[in-house]
Formats: C-alpha cells, structure tokens, sequence
C-alpha cells in the first residue's frame, strides 16, 4: 500500500500569521460542514433507494456535488494553495464520485429496478472513501488549529514541550548538538502604552514573520508567551546557533514595522541562547536560555547572549546580594 502523502496545514510562504491559521480554521469549517452533509445526503439516499420515497433534488441532480455547502466552497476555493494538495483532490474525486454513482442508483430504484448488491457494495465504497479521506484532513486540519497561535501563525505552547523532547532526545543519542533559545521583543510594554494592543499585534505578527523567514528549514519556532518566543535550533553548534541568533536579531532591526496607522516603529529583540546537556533536564535547559534572555537585556538590549555555566554562580552572588 503507497503511504499517504502528509497533510499541509499552512499556505506556502514564508511569513507565518492570522492569516495562516484563520486559512486553517476555515478549513476545519468546511470539512466539518462536508461530514455532516454527506451524513445527511447518504439518509436522503437510503430513503429513496431502500424506503422508495421519490428522490430530492440534490440525490438526482447531474450537479448534486456542487449543491451543498461544502460543494459550492470548493469550486470556489479551488485554486488555493492548501487545497491544490493531493489529499484534498483525493476528497473531491471521492465526492464526485460517491454523487455520481448514488444518482445513478437512485434513478434506477425510481424506475422500478432492483439496485444489485454488488452496485450497492461499490456505492458504499465510495462512501467509506469519502469519509475517511475526510475524517484525516479534520484530524490534521484540527492539530493545526489548536497547535497554532491565532495571532502569529507560529505554533505554540501547546505541542512545544513533546516536540522540545524529542529533539533533545535524539540530539543525545546522535551526539548530535542542539540549542534552545529565548527571544524577547525589547520594549515591547511601551510599545503597548503607547500606541495600543493593536499596533502591539501589528509588531509581534511582523516580528514573528522576520523570525521563521531567516530561520533554517529545519529549525522551530514558538509562541512561549507575551512577546517572547522560543527557538529550537537542532544540529546547531554553539557558534552556528549564536550566528543564527544574530541573523534574527538584524532581520528585526534592519527596516521599521509599519503599523498602518501612519506610525512606523524599530524594533529590536534580545536573544539568549542555551546549548542543550544532558546533565540538564529540558526545563533547567529553558530556564538558562531565560538566564541568558536576562543577562541580554541587563546588558543594553538588542543582543545575543550565550549560557556559559559560569553565569549562574554570577546571578547565584548577585541574588545573595540583594
């Protein structure tokens, strides 16, 4: 049996977003209005076929598959991007399909001949095809939709810690070296008093796009919280993982956000980075890049700091201190 290709859940670009997830909502939406369509159109057949009622018009119509919701959507959205996938014309061949055959019957049974068991067995075939082919786009349409932030398309913290995990995991058993790192949008609490929660999203939805447009293909990103997002930087040594740090810092900072609302804004970010151990356990590991995310911002801001051990006697004497 051929494996089934994957599913992609967000449009190709390289600016993730609200537009991204709220592509994904819509299509979660829509497949959800189809399942429940074709549960009521297959009712509307049986009854017609087995109970000899007289067939309603979207069971006989040559154009049954554009009658519904689900239908008319399709046609319309045909030509988007998420929905040029195989999986996607594996659904709608299904439901064409499953409308043309379930006419054809109907239209026998209304003319008084016995619909055969064979032909009845491929009707439902297709039915069943139908079905799971949409039941696995939901599925996955339903993780990115809970494992997206709705502001920034990023995912968030819902899968992070398993997806954190694994990498771990497999960078110890590979002696293969992986980092973490904390960024924090500098001032971003004036941002906010200043000119409102608004032209906040604004920044934080640009700062997210800089951010995955100049991480690696294989690199992750999150919404760890507020205006902070996490990095997970996999086969990243530490001077790869402080040079992609400071491309992200640069990418930030290199042009104003327009807001647009007339208000352009530089902004900047903070950067702490920590190389993953196996003496630590993830948690200690993100809270370092946190240590390290503080020591940036104590030192001026608009900065990558790397964990290097020896700060945390530094804080440990300074929090003595205090």
């Amino acid at each position: 049996m051929a494996e089934e290709a994957p599913i992609t859940t967000r449009s190709a670009g390289p600016e993730p977003g609200a537009r991204s997830s709220e592509e994904s909502r819509e299509i979660l939406d829509a497949i959800d209005i189809a399942m429940e369509e074709h549960a009521n159109w297959l009712r509307k057949w049986h009854r017609a076929v087995v109970c000899g009622l007289p067939p309603v018009r979207d069971v006989v119509s040559k154009h049954a598959e554009y009658l519904g919701k689900f239908g008319s959507w399709f046609d319309l959205n045909s030509e988007r991007s998420l929905l040029a996938q195989p999986v996607f014309r594996d659904l709608w061949s299904a439901h064409v399909e499953m409308h043309d055959l379930g006419r054809l019957l109907a239209l026998k049974a209304v003319d008084g001949e016995l619909v055969r068991a064979t032909e009845y067995d491929a009707f439902m075939e297709k039915v069943d095809r139908f079905g799971l082919v949409a039941r696995r786009i939901r599925d996955a349409f339903q993780r990115a939709v809970f494992d997206l932030d709705p502001l920034t398309g990023v995912h968030n913290r819902r899968s992070m810690m398993i997806e954190l995990q694994r990498e771990r995991e497999r960078g110890l058993r590979t002696s293969s070296p992986v980092c973490i790192g904390l960024s924090d949008i500098d001032h971003f609490k004036k941002v906010n008093d200043t000119y409102g929660h608004g032209v906040g999203d604004v920044v934080l939805l640009t700062a997210a796009g800089r951010l995955i447009a100049h991480l690696r293909p294989y690199d992750s990103i999150y919404r760890y919280g507020g205006e902070e997002f996490l990095l997970l930087l996999p086969d990243a040594d530490a001077e790869t993982a402080v040079n992609i740090a400071n491309r992200l810092r640069l990418a930030l900072s290199e042009a104003p956000v327009k807001t647009g609302s007339g208000v352009s804004l530089d902004v900047t970010a903070s950067f702490g980075l920590c190389m993953v151990d196996a003496a630590d356990t993830l948690e200690e590991s993100i809270e370092q890049a946190d240590k390290a995310l503080y020591r940036a911002k104590h030192e001026g801001r608009n900065r990558v700091v790397l964990w290097d051990g020896e700060e945390a006697a530094e804080d440990a004497a300074e929090d003595a201190g205090d």
